[in-house]
């Protein structure tokens, strides 16, 4: 137990390394390349899970970052609507989500154990487990980008998105099952495995984690 709470913390800090994944480019390259728009259409009717990368554009700001965050499951988002409807839209998307949530559990990611309070300074803490590390994060609001540090240790950069109290920081499928690839000896093959054919089972998937504003 103890080791999966490690390897757990291993792969949040490792991922969250920005909750920004490194893998957005500029804000502008996202609208074109994803299909962005800048509008805040009907947000409080679509859920992240399910969403599009770009679509919460106008709602992720650094003043709706602030605060503090609980993990609750993995997200799910897609670089295009058109791979999304492919993929079959946003039930699809949280059924893949539901089936991911066993095995990320495996490893230690369970709802509530988890914990990133972002501050107006830049300076952020992350509880996993029990366990506080501090560090420091830049948000970049041209490219919707949030680059974490665990302490002096810089964490890959995700693609972020706030709507309403809800934040999914998301990067490449491949990014997220190579960290888990990573953690794997303890254990989790099956489960790396299964996370990994659910991925490459969709194009333009982008895997991460959805938390939930506690203030």
């Amino acid at each position: 137990m103890r080791r999966r709470g490690f390897a757990a913390a291993a792969l949040i800090c490792c991922a969250l390394t920005v909750s920004g994944c490194s893998l957005f480019k500029a804000a502008g390259m996202i609208g074109r390349l994803f299909g962005a728009k800048k509008t805040s259409t009907v947000v409080t009717l679509v859920k992240i899970i399910g969403s599009v990368i770009g679509q919460f554009y106008d709602t992720t700001t650094k003043k709706a970052l602030v605060g503090s965050w609980v993990y609750e499951e993995p997200a799910i988002q897609f670089e295009s609507q058109n791979l999304l409807d492919k993929a079959g839209g946003v039930v699809a998307s949280q059924n893949v989500a539901d089936n991911i949530t066993p095995y990320f559990e495996l490893l230690g990611l369970k709802t509530g154990d988890i914990a990133l309070d972002l501050r107006k300074d830049n300076t952020c803490t992350f509880t996993i487990g029990g366990r506080k590390i501090d560090g420091t994060y830049e948000f970049d609001d041209e490219t919707k980008k949030l680059s974490l540090k665990a302490g002096l240790i810089p964490l890959p950069t995700a693609y972020l998105s706030i709507v309403n109290n809800q934040m999914a920081m998301t990067y490449d499928s491949s990014v997220l099952l190579g960290l888990i690839k990573v953690m794997g000896a303890v254990d989790t093959k099956s489960a790396f495995a299964s996370v990994s054919k659910l991925a490459d089972s969709y194009d333009g998937m982008k895997t991460g984690f959805t938390f939930k504003k506690s203030k």
